[in-house]
C-alpha cells in the first residue's frame, strides 16, 4: 500500500548506475553524462529499455532510483553534476533508446519535483512539494491508470488512496492532523463492493464505527473500535454483533479493551 513506505539506500542507487550503463543526462540544456540504472516494461519497447527497465523497477515499490534524492520524505543523498557540484535546476535522464525516463527539479542536490516515467511514455509517478511542510505523490499503472496518491505532511502520510489496475478504489484513508489517529479507513473489494469501513464519531474518546462486508455489500461485522493512545492500536469494544451471508444476526460479543468478555448465539 501507498503507506508502507521503504527506504532504499543510496548504496542501492550506486549500485544500480555501476551495473546498468550509462544514460545521457541533460542539465539546465547543457548535455552531461551519468550513469543510471536499467528497468524493464511489459509494454511493446525495445529490448534494451525492457532489461534497462528490469534493473532499476522495484516489484512493489516501483521506481525507487531517485527515493534517496528525495529529502522531503526521508531521503538523505546528493545528486551531483559532472564537477561535482550540487545538482541544481531541471535535469532529465533517458533510457538507452534515448525515450525519457526522469525529469526533476533540483535544488542544492535534493529533487524538490519530479515525473519518471516508463519506456512507453506513461508517467510512473508523479511528485511535487505543496508548500514548506506538504507534498503530493501520485503513482500510476503502465497503461495510465492512477495506482496511488499520496498526501504527505513533513514526510508523513497524512491522506491516501490506492487504485485496482480496473481504475476502482482499493483503499483510502486519512490520519487526523496531529499524525496519531485515523479519520476514516475504508478498504473495497475488486468489484467496487466496500470490504470494510472505520470510521470516527467520537473524537475525544477516539471512539469509531467499525463495520466489515462480504463482496455482495451484506453486513458481517458490526460494533465499535477505540483507538488507545498507551498501545497505539485500535481496540473493539462494548457489544459486536456477527451476520451470516445472508444478513441474518447469528453471534453477539461483548469486548472490553479488545478482549472477548461475554458472547451468545442467535
Amino acid at each position: 500500500m501507498y503507506s508502507m513506505i521503504r527506504k532504499f539506500s543510496f548504496a542501492y542507487l550506486l549500485f544500480a548506475f555501476s551495473v546498468v550503463g550509462i544514460c545521457q543526462s541533460v542539465n539546465q540544456g547543457h548535455k552531461e553524462t551519468s550513469t543510471i540504472v536499467k528497468y524493464a516494461v511489459i509494454h511493446q519497447v525495445t529490448a534494451e529499455d525492457s532489461i534497462f527497465l528490469i534493473s532499476i523497477m522495484n516489484k512493489e515499490y516501483g521506481l525507487v532510483l531517485y527515493a534517496d534524492l528525495n529529502y522531503r520524505l526521508g531521503g538523505d543523498s546528493l545528486r551531483h553534476d559532472k564537477k561535482g557540484y550540487a545538482a541544481r535546476g531541471w535535469i532529465e535522464d533517458y533510457y538507452p533508446s534515448g525515450k525519457l525516463l526522469h525529469r526533476g527539479y533540483y535544488s542544492d542536490g535534493y529533487l524538490k519535483m519530479y515525473k519518471n516515467y516508463f519506456p512507453n511514455g506513461v508517467t510512473e509517478r508523479s511528485y511535487k512539494t505543496i508548500d514548506h511542510i506538504r507534498s503530493a505523490m501520485e503513482r500510476f499503472y503502465q497503461d495510465g491508470t492512477l495506482k496511488s496518491k499520496v498526501q504527505y505532511k513533513g514526510g508523513i502520510p497524512i491522506k491516501g488512496e490506492d487504485y485496482y489496475p480496473s481504475g476502482r478504489l482499493e483503499y483510502m484513508d486519512e490520519f487526523h492532523k496531529t499524525l496519531d489517529y485515523f479519520l476514516v479507513r475504508k478498504s473495497f473489494y475488486p468489484n467496487g463492493q466496500i470490504k470494510e469501513s472505520l470510521l470516527l464519531i467520537k473524537e475525544p474518546k477516539r471512539l469509531y464505527d467499525h463495520r466489515k462486508y462480504n463482496d455482495t455489500g451484506i453486513l458481517l461485522e458490526s460494533g465499535k473500535t477505540v483507538y488507545s493512545e498507551t498501545s497505539y492500536n485500535y481496540q473493539k469494544i462494548g457489544k459486536w454483533v456477527f451476520y451470516d451471508d445472508a444478513g441474518k444476526p447469528i453471534k453477539e460479543k461483548t469486548y472490553e479493551n479488545g478482549r472477548m468478555t461475554k458472547e451468545k448465539s442467535f
